[in-house]
């Protein structure tokens, strides 16, 4: 008698826990196991196939055996010829039709890969895809002509072909043909995220009438660089073409010169942009408080990518709008400021202001002694803050700039992750003091001027510790981090420790850093790092003279 067989969407369920979990293996198995099994199995296998670890290589290549290599790329290749074959009909079940991301990064990793050229390249564009394989013939500097593939001609004639067959199709990834979007689009009407090598598929205006009337869930665009010229008024063409507040995510990865008519036509989304992450420069700097429409936002991170300009002292009045504005963000969660000189100046009076309460706060390029109240107010944000990241230049800190550091950041308990990079201030009681009370920390990299075994015994009573990097001059010995590893707990499992700058005068063996490593991974599964400030062979003040 037959076994009966879960309805559908039971199993789909189950199925779609696995791939959750990224279970690729399991699910295999699954859509090898019965009939009943093989569709939820491969449409949840392939909808979350740009998270399989083929993906890329794998992990780090080198270093492993050629043969390891080789089979690394093969299953890499096998994963995008499915796809392609798919689109043809030329495979049992159609996965094209499954897939949710379509990153053409990741196909040209591989065209481009060494190996994938001189062993897998011929497999690959055997059969139904030798229509794909487009060549070029050109003459090296001794003369010689050689064959090689032209990437981008075949990414295009790929991406044209099986964007015919994605319906569910929601990302695309990666450098496009300046017509592909016009080609594409109107094929894909779940279509809602753009990861851009280049912003100059979005020029052409009919790429923003096709978004518009065939991607109405369109939310999402990312850029890593635009090079055309004039791209501030064409990114802001774009931006204007969209329907009024449907875009939640923006981000520049470069600096895309970006400037005034981006940021007015960003107030053409204030209503749903939630998320926006900006590169800016001396020229567009003094422009941000343009943005001040867009007050929906919940994650704010601004990279000043020349690092020069002073808006609180150039430019007052533009830095008090620019206050002003994330002020009126009542719902900001996530604020980071990169190489902005006036990032600490800014963010103090938001962190003072009673309706936001920050989840992550990320800060560098500061003088620590310039801002006492920075480092007070952080403690308005106690009972919220997960993540703290700070950086700054301690030099002219005295002892009572460091205690009002040392005080606040002790009141942080709800704090998971806490990076500290402030060279050579912090010591044995400083670190003690901050840990004592932050119970909850998985992550931790701190510096110091110099760090012992004192502080080992407080580290291992974060019973939720996963993480910890010593970047700080330490003296650690071999008795105090035995002790550190006996008294972690099951919380601490799989635990990294990275000792980033040992003092080289006393110096840990070989045979002291195994017998810790063993003890370490015996009991948590852990594992260490360990590295000198210098090599202890070479004198730290080299001179010629006697």
């Amino acid at each position: 008698m037959a076994q009966p067989v879960l309805p559908d969407d039971v199993l789909h369920l189950l199925c779609e826990e696995l791939a959750n979990q990224e279970q690729f293996d399991t699910l295999f198995n699954c859509a090898c196991a019965s009939r009943a099994l093989a569709v939820p199995a491969l449409t949840h296998l392939y909808r979350s196939h740009h998270l399989a670890p083929v993906r890329g290589g794998g992990e780090d290549l080198y270093g492993l055996p050629a043969a390891t290599k080789l089979l690394t790329i093969q299953k890499w290749s096998i994963l995008w010829r499915s796809l392609v074959t798919s689109s043809l009909d030329a495979t049992l079940f159609p996965y094209c039709r499954y897939i949710r991301s379509l990153d053409f990064r990741d196909l040209g990793y591989l065209l481009d890969d060494d190996q994938f050229r001189a062993k897998v390249s011929k497999q690959f564009f055997s059969g139904p895809l030798k229509q794909f394989e487009k060549t070029e013939t050109v003459t090296n500097i001794k003369g010689k002509k050689i064959t090689r593939i032209k990437t981008a001609d075949i990414i295009d004639a790929i991406g044209e072909v099986v964007t015919q067959h994605t319906p569910t199709l929601e990302i695309i990834s990666g450098e496009l043909q300046p017509g592909a979007l016009v080609r594409w689009t109107p094929r894909l009407p779940r279509l809602q995220s753009l990861e851009l090598w280049d912003g100059k598929p979005l020029e052409d205006a009919l790429v923003h009438a096709s978004i518009y009337e065939h991607c109405p869930q369109f939310k999402s665009l990312m850029i890593y660089t635009w090079l055309s010229t004039d791209s501030d008024h064409k990114f802001a063409n774009f931006l204007s073409s969209m329907r009024p507040d449907s875009l939640q995510t923006l981000q520049t990865i470069s600096h895309v010169k970006a400037g005034a008519e981006t940021f007015r036509a960003l107030n053409h989304h204030s209503k749903s942009l939630e998320d926006l992450r900006l590169c800016v420069s001396n020229e567009s700097i003094p422009q941000m408080s343009l943005l001040r429409g867009c007050t929906a936002l919940r994650t704010l991170r601004m990279e000043d990518v020349h690092g020069q300009v002073d808006l609180e002292a150039t430019e007052h009045d533009v830095f008090l709008e620019t206050v002003a504005w994330l002020q009126n963000c009542e719902n900001l969660e996530r604020l980071s400021f990169s190489k902005l000189q006036s990032g600490a100046a800014i963010i103090t009076p938001v962190l003072l202001e009673e309706k936001i309460r920050l989840r992550s706060l990320e800060i560098d390029s500061y003088t620590l002694k310039d801002h006492k109240a920075f480092h007070q107010a952080l403690v308005h944000h106690k009972s919220s803050l997960r993540i703290l990241f700070l950086s700054g230049d301690t030099d002219g800190m005295f002892r009572d700039d460091l205690d009002i550091l040392v005080d606040s950041l002790k009141q942080l308990r709800q704090l998971r992750d806490l990076h500290l990079i402030l060279p050579e201030v912090l010591r044995d009681e400083h670190l003690v003091t901050i840990v004592a009370e932050l119970t909850l920390l998985e992550d931790l990299y701190v510096s110091g001027l110099e760090l012992n075994d004192v502080v080992l015994p407080h580290l291992a009573s974060l019973s939720n510790l996963r993480t910890v990097t010593i970047s700080g001059i330490s003296k650690f010995t071999m008795e105090g981090l035995l002790d550190f590893v006996s008294r972690l707990g099951p919380g601490n499992q799989g635990i990294r420790i990275s000792v980033d700058m040992a003092d080289p005068d006393t110096l840990l063996e070989d045979e002291v850093l195994n017998l810790v490593r063993d003890n370490l991974m015996d009991k948590v599964g852990g594992t260490l790092e360990y590295m000198a400030l210098r090599d202890p062979n070479i004198p730290e003040f080299d001179s010629d003279s006697d």
